[in-house]
């Protein structure tokens, strides 16, 4: 779809209520996970060898999950700034994460770990807001997606909502300096990292997986303290949740630093595997979590998830 359709589309989504946007968005999902059933198969797979219960279920609440935080996307996209910020203000930011990332910021630099959980989008807006507050920014380290129109309309809603985002390209110089400017850096945990070599095998949920060091290699570099979160909807609302708190690293050689590094890749991912297995559908299960990397042979043997 182009940057001009999803425009249109958003100005045309801002005119309706909020509260309509849920049931457009359930509507949405329906149509996506089970008429079209796109990798539904491979999502129902998965949860069940993770052994959620009624994987049918679940996968139908994720779809309807998703396709909410779409309606929720166009309509901030086309809203009025301010109703933009107040629409921000409304996700809330558990009182343990907030105090967690106080005490943080006071130490030092801090790099969130983040997934794709809930409408991340959104988190990502609401931390921005609360971050703006206190004279700090907020830097996300995203690729860009396949779909240039797309990806455009998405830098346009981030840049909106106060996100500023990093290429993978040259990321760890850019988010260094934002650290030591004293932004907050964010970094995805739940990707298949590029090469097999910047990957460590780490067990979650249904098989083992590759997770990428490279988040855990910024904060070792940086002295930054880890906080994982998650975001979910509870209920009406969405919520930004603290799930591990992991301290920034000390001085150390190259054999420490790879050490920590994993240590850290492997304690965050189990934090996040606890959240998810909590709160199944509010985890993106389309993607193929458990493949190898696309640019070089597996290393670790998988049960292809899809």
């Amino acid at each position: 779809m182009t940057y001009a359709a999803l425009s249109l589309l958003a100005a045309l989504v801002a005119r309706l209520p909020r509260a309509a946007l849920a049931a457009l968005g359930g509507a949405l999902g329906f149509f996506v996970g089970s008429i079209l059933r796109i990798r539904r198969r491979l999502v129902e797979s998965a949860m069940e060898r993770s052994g959620v219960r009624d994987p049918a279920s679940a996968a139908a609440r994720m779809y309807r999950a998703l396709g909410h935080g779409v309606f929720e996307l166009l309509w901030l996209a086309g809203a009025r700034p301010a109703v933009r910020a107040d629409e921000v203000a409304r996700v809330a930011i558990d009182a343990e994460a907030v105090t967690a990332l106080g005490e943080a910021m006071a130490r030092g630099p801090v790099v969130l770990f983040a997934s794709h959980t809930g409408n991340w989008e959104l988190a990502a807006a609401a931390a921005a807001q609360h971050l703006s507050g206190q004279g700090r920014g907020l830097a996300v380290v995203a690729k860009a997606m396949h779909a240039r129109g797309v990806d455009a309309f998405l830098v346009r809603l981030r840049r909106h909502l106060g996100v500023r985002v990093l290429s993978p390209v040259g990321a760890f110089g850019a988010a260094r300096r934002a650290l030591h400017a004293g932004d907050v850096v964010v970094m995805p945990i739940d990707q298949v990292p590029d090469r097999a070599s910047h990957g460590v095998a780490v067990p979650f949920l249904c098989d083992s997986a590759l997770a990428d060091r490279a988040p855990a290699m910024l904060a070792w570099r940086a002295k930054a303290t880890v906080l994982v979160v998650a975001a979910e909807r509870d209920g009406g609302e969405h919520r930004v949740r603290l799930l591990d708190v992991i301290p920034a690293p000390s001085r150390g050689g190259v054999t420490r630093s790879r050490v920590w590094v994993d240590a850290t890749t492997k304690r965050a991912t189990a934090a996040l595997e606890e959240f998810v297995r909590r709160s199944p559908q509010s985890w993106l299960w389309l993607h193929r979590r458990w493949r190898a990397p696309r640019s070089a042979p597996p290393l670790v043997a998988t049960r292809q998830a899809g």
